[in-house]
């Protein structure tokens, strides 16, 4: 291909153009949060900037969520980057002109962040692509991930189709600006949510003997749980259950003739998740029966691991490389046990997701789902151009796509 300067250089120009902008519009979305289910405003927001590039966005269904196509539809299918846009429901406690203006909805998880570095992925490649590189992405804009919905909706919305690869990020605070965390295979455990329905006799507190003692059956099916669920799956495959709602009983004299509980249970494999809840349902038949209770233990929505695939994750720590040097690119040892809905697409299409570097010396830090969460917003510029760049190495289709274009040594941001 003849061009007249390298794309890695071109590329890191096109970046460094849209700094300003990718910051604009990363404020606009912390100032203006909607919540899981409500991203209208949001979704209308990015897709007229998005139509301002001289694209053409595709709302997805309830007009909730959009995907754009960039450069010529490819025979091998277009590389996917995928951003999400919503919000949490957190009292704000920022400290700047751009805080939060909705009460107790807040961009606590960074998804404002990772709107305006999928903004600037647009922009980027929309240019290469006019200036003939062979572009061949979408651009995804996803709501619903704090509730495990939206890669659903964007995938029965035709998010997907044509797509042979897909790419995200996630900010960290606890990593600092200019460097990445990836790592190959289990990147984030699964969950799977859980209520627990208990029912039984009631009665007067100064007689359990005649009731069914509910409190005692649930703190009991509480610390079972916790102590005997990890003990029989094998200690290499980690699993996370917590109970975050306890609800029985209403008067200090009476024995209670319900008890509500529900949580989450976090695995790395489908096959830990199946010991996990069988061994659940187990101690739920042995605590009824002691306690002459009736336990209904169901699970509901569930959310898969993210599992990134070997290439695709190894084409994201080569572009980092090449954007930071290979010293910023770190290794994540061990995987989260937090969910991530971009499980969904993974589970499609062969896909991968790093982690950003986001704490500064004076902004960055504070962690995930908290009121005080920000960024240090020089991480924008470093996450559109790994991101970028991963899609165009994908579109070359080789190992090292942008070895005759490009000196990496010269191009990288400091």
């Amino acid at each position: 291909m003849m061009i007249e300067q390298s794309v890695l250089d071109r590329l890191q120009t096109l970046a460094r153009s849209q700094a300003m902008k990718m910051r604009e519009v990363r404020r606009y979305l912390h100032r203006h949060p909607e919540l899981s289910g409500q991203e209208y405003r949001s979704s209308e927001f990015l897709a007229e900037i998005v139509t301002n590039l001289g694209l053409h966005p595709t709302l997805a269904d309830d007009n909730r969520g959009l995907f754009v196509d960039i450069g010529e539809e490819l025979e091998l299918g277009r590389t996917a980057i995928r951003a999400d846009i919503d919000a949490l429901p957190i009292q704000s406690l920022v400290q700047h002109e751009y805080a939060s203006d909705t009460d107790q909805v807040m961009h606590a998880c960074g998804h404002d962040a990772h709107s305006a570095i999928a903004y600037g992925v647009t922009a980027i490649l929309a240019e290469l692509a006019r200036d003939g590189f062979p572009v061949n992405s979408r651009v995804i804009f996803q709501p619903e991930e704090e509730t495990s919905r939206g890669g659903l909706h964007m995938i029965r919305s035709g998010a997907l189709a044509g797509v042979r690869s897909a790419i995200a990020l996630h900010v960290d605070p606890t990593r600092p600006v200019g460097t990445i965390g990836i790592r190959e295979g289990a990147f984030t455990a699964g969950c799977d949510l859980f209520t627990v329905e208990m029912t039984g006799p009631g009665g007067h507190g100064a007689r359990p003997h005649l009731t069914g003692d509910l409190v005692g059956a649930a703190s009991q099916w509480v610390t079972d749980v916790y102590r005997r669920v990890p003990r029989a799956i094998d200690a290499r495959d980690a699993v996370v259950i917590n109970v975050g709602s306890f609800h029985t009983g209403n008067a200090p004299n009476v024995v209670p003739s319900t008890a509500s509980l529900s949580g989450t249970l976090r695995t790395l494999s489908p096959e830990s998740a199946e010991q996990a809840q069988e061994m659940m349902a187990e101690i739920s038949r042995a605590i009824a029966s002691i306690h002459s209770c009736r336990i209904d233990l169901k699970f509901g929505q569930h959310t898969p691991p993210v599992i990134n695939d070997v290439i695709v994750a190894r084409r994201l720590r080569k572009a980092g490389e090449e954007i930071l040097g290979e010293a910023n690119v770190r290794e994540i040892t061990q995987p989260s046990m937090g969910a991530e809905d971009f499980a969904f697409i993974a589970q499609q299409v062969p896909a991968a997701m790093f982690r950003l570097g986001v704490a500064g010396i004076d902004l960055g830090s504070e962690p995930l789902h908290t009121p005080k969460f920000d960024i240090d917003e020089s991480a924008l510029l470093i996450g559109a151009s790994v991101l970028a760049l991963a899609a165009i190495q994908d579109t070359t289709n080789s190992d090292s796509p942008l070895s005759e274009f490009s000196n990496p040594e010269s191009s990288r941001i400091q």
